[in-house]
């Protein structure tokens, strides 16, 4: 099972700090973990880490921290401070390692929340999709304010070229991630909702509780930025929230009145008064959502509307949603996407379509049995804007298949086809008459499929 969150109060973790010169990281490859090591080596920390497999991320860390591919028992013997992420267990050698030497282990949502309580204004950005592009986005928009915000986002922000930013000590910008609650640790003085829905199941048993969950972390927040279209966000409450949607009830409401080949054009309205017409390029009425949240918070905020215009408008996203990777033998394009939950399968592939794509072969890597055991009828009707549908093995990250899944019916219930074979999929990608491959899900099988 994954382990829980440190709740360390600041002053703790101010204190643990001072008095520790030699950092480690497990899972330093990680978008969010590389991200919270550079800004500790910015608090002059000598920084240390472990790592499965080399990758980009790590290739950069060589530079400023010394890096392990390996796990050996002394690999935190001089450590003053071990931080961990959700995904690993109490099994991992440098985690039990720490608890026998007595070095003090901090769950890095904990200390995420250390570091994004150094800025003066804290904008965290919540919701079970949609949380990077979103936190990339008010990147951009800030960004283009001169606003230097610090920002930590859960995939490369294409704007920037990188998952993290380092800024001034005047704004923060950082998903807040729900899984094991993690968002209680992350201190938001703005929190924007974008959805809410069940997800995570091994953590998560109803909506009521993932409502809980939420009602909690907004709490905390000066202002809350609340999705009023959400069945489940409408149950939300709070003394400053400012709601945002299409319905005539929002605070800041949207209208849809262009979706082309170059995205989606919305004006965007502020107590019945227009406020801008706004051109978003990117597909589908999620992204219009995320836009028209990000769009509250940084006009709230002061920005003024031809700024959060403009950037909009130059937003590129974030790596691997919706991201075109080349053509196939037959010129079809081919496209990485993180979509992984019913609803972002749905939203994903309406939106393929939006972008003129008449038949699409989806390649899809289910993440987490959990996931599919308890969303399984979800499943079953996400699909039915694909033309052509391959299962690959299930990306299982912290899980073993405990609900006795058959992959092979899965993949039938669904409407597709079971195929275990990487070289047998990738012939099927390379010769397909479709128009588009999309290859879907949150796991590694783009990189495994697209390697060499």
């Amino acid at each position: 099972m994954a382990l829980r969150n440190t709740k360390f109060t600041f002053e703790e973790l101010k204190a643990m700090l001072e008095v520790s010169k030699k950092v480690f990281f497990i899972g330093i490859g990680g978008i969010s973990m590389s991200g919270i090591a550079e800004f500790c080596l910015s608090l002059g920390k000598e920084i240390y880490g472990y790592d499965r497999e080399r990758s980009e991320r790590t290739a950069h860390l060589e530079e400023i921290a010394t890096v392990r591919y390996f796990s050996t028992p002394d690999s935190i013997q001089d450590m003053d401070m071990v931080v961990y992420t959700n995904a690993i267990d109490e099994h991992n050698l440098e985690y039990r390692r720490a608890k026998q030497l007595k070095i003090p282990l901090v769950s890095r949502a904990n200390l995420l929340g250390y570091i994004a309580n150094l800025h003066r204004a804290r904008i965290g950005v919540s919701g079970m999709h949609g949380k990077s592009t979103t936190t990339s986005l008010l990147c951009h928009i800030y960004k283009s304010a001169k606003k230097n915000p610090t920002v930590f986002c859960g995939a490369k922000m294409k704007n920037c070229d990188t998952g993290y930013r380092f800024g001034g000590r005047e704004c923060c910008i950082f998903e807040a991630c729900e899984y094991q609650r993690s968002f209680l640790c992350l201190p938001a003085t703005d929190a924007l909702v974008l959805n809410m829905e069940l997800d995570h199941p091994d953590y998560f048993f109803s909506t009521e509780d993932v409502v809980n969950a939420f009602q909690e972390y907004i709490s905390h927040a000066r202002r809350a930025f609340i999705n009023c279209d959400n069945e489940l966000c409408k149950r939300l409450s709070h003394k400053n929230a400012i709601t945002f949607g299409f319905c005539k009830d929002a605070c800041y409401r949207g209208e849809i009145i262009k979706e082309d080949e170059c995205g989606t054009t919305v004006l965007v309205y502020r107590g019945g008064s227009l406020l801008s017409t706004v051109s978003i390029p990117l597909f589908g009425k999620h992204n219009a959502y995320n836009a028209l949240g990000a769009f509250a918070v940084a006009h709230t905020d002061g920005i003024p509307i031809d700024i959060i215009k403009k950037a909009i408008s130059t937003f590129q996203g974030v790596k691997d949603r919706t991201e075109l990777k080349g053509k196939t033998d037959t010129g079809a394009d081919i496209f990485v996407d993180y979509a992984h939950h019913p609803t972002e399968i749905r939203a994903s592939l309406s939106a393929f379509k939006q972008m003129g794509y008449k038949n699409i072969l989806c390649v899809f890597q289910p993440h987490t049995f959990s996931r599919t055991f308890y969303l399984y009828n979800e499943f079953t009707t996400a699909f039915e804007d694909a033309g052509e549908l391959v299962f690959f093995p299930t990306f299982s990250a912290r899980e073993e298949n405990i609900y006795e899944l058959s992959e092979e019916n899965f993949a039938l219930d669904c409407g597709g086809t079971y195929e275990s074979n990487i070289e047998k999929i990738k012939h099927r990608v390379a010769k397909t008459h479709c128009d588009a491959v999309v290859l879907m899900g949150a796991g590694d099988l783009s990189r495994i499929l697209l390697r060499g």
